[in-house]
């Protein structure tokens, strides 16, 4: 067969000229990542902000005894004294922790932060035997008496109220907790002659308002933690899974056990030995899952933006081939804009209502105007149609991607592969010298 290489030569000069377009096109989507990315960041400030106000990311633990001691130390023949507290950790601690979504988010701007109110019951108990290692060296007092009960927490203003704080058999009053190994509240305490009497039992009733995570601090030598929460859609986090857990669309409950063989800490040490990065390494904790993050899903559609401008044009070309139809590379251009706008609006819309209303309303959107323009364009309605429903499987298929989590990968690598089939398919009897021809079976 002959070879016109007029023909070809144009068909190939065309295939060039739309890839440049998708090419072109690159920039306007990297404009609306840089968009969504600016946007997420202002949502950050608004939960940065009501953190400062509410409570942020709380953070928690069983209440700590600290034993001050004072050392007589001769250095360069000047003698001075150096002071360190002597921490003891609960022997068993049993946490129970009721979490309440509150019914009204906190606002900044448009942006609503959801927060919570946590009631914790704290109890368990003290065994003073472990702290004898740490005893009776030289040249060391121990001021028992100016002991401290501390209650470690992360952020002090999330404390909202105490309901009760007993040690043993007497209630005690908090404060504001001084220097130590660990931010929180405190109550002085005499504790001349623990180590002669038994374990000493204790009991707290609080409540802390927070937002996103709250976190536990497993001190106890056998520590139990247990939460119940409105919350539908938990994520469990931290150092430790919990053992249980149940999660329904009113709630979840979980129950986590740690046991001191599980922390790199001991349940009696000095203050140099444990410093709080160690801490918060043992945490455990729940955050309030966002299942409906619409600058992630968002930012997961523009990924798969240049796959289906690409396949959209793709299509469009085997038409071309297909038919007698020409398309001008100015209409692949005006396609494509409208194609990149549909994101912009998604985007814009989704701030303001649920994602699924978000999406259908772009969608709706972008599929009327290529409909409206392919009909107007070549002068038939039933093309503007067809490329309307074309369109509606098109973006169907993108918001199944966009919600899928787990099998987004899979999902577009099929898509792309059987759209490239249907293409390769349907163009197979082309003969590419003569585009307007096609070869016998």
């Amino acid at each position: 067969m002959a070879i016109r290489f007029g023909e070809s030569s144009s068909v190939g000069i065309k295939a060039v000229m739309i890839g440049f377009i998708v090419l072109l096109l690159m920039i306007p989507l990297t404009l609306l990542r840089s968009v969504v990315s600016e946007r997420a960041g202002l949502r950050e400030q608004a939960y940065t902000k009501v953190a400062e106000g509410w409570g942020g990311n709380v953070v928690f633990g069983g209440p700590m005894l600290v034993v001050p001691t004072e050392r007589t130390v001769v250095e360069n023949n000047l003698t001075k004294i150096v002071r360190t507290d002597l921490y003891l950790l609960p022997a068993q601690l049993d946490v129970a922790v009721e979490l309440k979504l509150d019914p009204e988010p906190r606002y900044v701007g448009i942006y609503g932060v959801p927060v919570y109110q946590a009631t914790l019951d704290i109890a368990g108990q003290f065994d003073p035997q472990a702290l004898r290692p740490l005893l009776g060296k030289s040249n060391t007092t121990y001021l028992w008496e100016q002991s401290r009960l501390r209650l470690p927490i992360s952020q002090v203003r999330s404390l909202r109220e105490v309901r009760q704080a007993r040690f043993g058999d007497q209630n005690v009053t908090l404060g504001p907790a001084g220097p130590g190994l660990y931010r929180g509240v405190e109550a002085r305490m005499d504790l001349t002659g623990l180590m002669e009497g038994g374990v000493r039992t204790f009991h707290f009733q609080t409540v802390l308002a927070g937002s996103r995570d709250l976190s536990v601090l497993p001190v106890g030598s056998k520590t139990t933690v247990k939460l119940h929460s409105d919350w539908p859609h938990p994520s469990f986090q931290g150092a430790f899974l919990p053992v249980e857990r149940s999660i329904t669309a009113s709630g979840f409950t979980a129950r986590w056990q740690v046991l001191e063989l599980n922390r790199s800490y001991r349940q009696a040490f000095a203050e140099s030995e444990v410093d709080e990065a160690t801490f918060l390494d043992s945490a455990l904790g729940v955050g309030l899952y966002q299942t409906v993050d619409v600058y992630q899903r968002g930012e997961r559609a523009i990924k798969y933006a240049v796959l289906f401008i690409a396949l959209t044009f793709l299509t469009f070309f085997a038409w071309e081939q297909v038919s007698k139809i020409r398309i001008h590379p100015l209409q692949y251009l005006l396609v494509g804009l409208a194609l990149s706008v549909f994101y912009l609006l998604l985007i814009a819309v989704s701030e303001h209502l649920a994602f699924v209303w978000a999406y259908l309303i772009s969608a709706l959107a972008l599929i009327l105007l290529i409909g409206i323009y392919i009909a107007g364009a070549f002068r038939s309605r039933k093309r503007g149609v067809f490329a309307g429903t074309a369109m509606s499987a098109v973006y169907g298929l993108l918001y199944v991607l966009v919600l899928s989590e787990d099998y987004a990968l899979l999902l577009g690598a099929i898509t792309l592969f059987v759209g490239l089939a249907a293409v390769m398919l349907v163009t197979r009897k082309i003969d590419w010298y003569a585009p307007r021809e096609t070869q016998d079976d």
